[in-house]
């Protein structure tokens, strides 16, 4: 993902928290619209905090 985050989206420096928005991806700069990438990265964050704290 980048330098901030791990691949679950979770911050390297805080524990426990969570950025699932389009500022995580390298190339979030322009270019085509990322709403789509960023909504799913909202998803597949939000699967992985409910199975890793509630299940």
């Amino acid at each position: 993902m980048g330098f901030v985050v791990d691949a679950n989206c979770e911050a390297y420096q805080v524990k426990r928290l969570f950025i699932a928005n389009s500022s995580v991806e390298h190339n979030s700069g322009g270019g085509v619209n990322p709403r789509l990438t960023a909504q799913a990265l909202a998803i597949r964050t939000a699967e992985k905090l409910a199975m890793k704290y509630f299940y």
